[in-house]
């Protein structure tokens, strides 16, 4: 993935700036500081993950981490001015990766790397990790893979990808791709929609997995629904009164 803009790199005092932005609001990332290195320099690399950093670009490879875990290769860059002085360029990053993948940031032309690193999100809370497997026994799926804010929640065939993979968090929370299984907008009526957003501690956030099948949302007191009793891939799945129905049932990590 190509390198994203700038990140809050938005002061050089001596040098020295930190990159520290993260996937969820008010969470905290690791930051990596500038340094004086020589191009292709690395930082501190989390464990279960290695990091090949060039003169111009870095790409970082997961392999054995938390399958929730968040995180993104990090590039400080430098040009040189008119009298062939480094000058501090910028700070770079690849979009976010969650569990095993690879992530990639590169510096412009004529810019090099003075250091480079691998920056976690915040660390997911513990619980047990798997597919939701439900109505026709298709799986829980987060549309497309994508971990953007508003992707909404569907139905489709187990593939074990990791959009299909879901956490029940200790904090109450399902999760997947980083996020947060969703009600959206923290509306509480039937035929509601669900989405991942940012893990942000409201009750539309919350779920309980019970013994019966259902999973419900104590701020609506409605259940986890796939709409129409719909058995195509791409069903949408809503909250809805529990009233026992094949639709309704779920089989989650335990």
């Amino acid at each position: 993935m190509r390198r994203t803009t700038a990140l809050l790199a938005t002061a050089l005092l001596a040098g020295a700036a930190a990159l520290t932005t993260a996937p969820a609001a008010g969470a905290a990332e690791a930051a990596m500081p500038a340094s004086s290195a020589p191009a292709g320099a690395q930082a501190a690399v989390p464990a279960g993950c290695t990091l090949d950093a060039g003169l111009r670009d870095a790409t970082g490879t997961c392999t054995s981490i938390d399958p929730q875990q968040t995180w993104r290769v990090t590039a400080m860059c430098q040009s040189w001015d008119a009298n062939g002085f480094p000058t501090w360029s910028g700070a770079y990053s690849s979009g976010w990766v969650t569990g095993n993948g690879t992530g990639s940031a590169w510096c412009d032309y004529m810019e090099t790397i003075t250091q480079a690193g691998i920056a976690l999100g915040p660390t997911p809370p513990a619980g047990p990790t798997g597919p939701i497997t439900g109505f026709v026994n298709k799986c829980l799926d987060v549309r497309g893979g994508s971990s953007n804010n508003g992707t909404p929640i569907q139905m489709w065939d187990c593939l074990g990808n990791v959009n299909q993979s879901w956490r029940i968090a200790s904090d109450g929370t399902v999760r997947a791709v980083g996020k947060c299984l969703d009600v959206k907008d923290g509306a509480t009526g039937n035929g509601t929609p669900l989405q991942i957003w940012d893990c942000n501690g409201t009750g539309a956030q919350k779920w309980v997995v019970r013994a019966d099948g259902a999973i419900v949302n104590p701020q609506s007191g409605r259940a986890l629904d796939v709409r129409g009793y719909d058995t195509a891939n791409g069903a949408l799945v809503q909250i809805w009164d529990f009233n026992n129905t094949a639709n309704q049932l779920w089989h989650a990590p335990a």
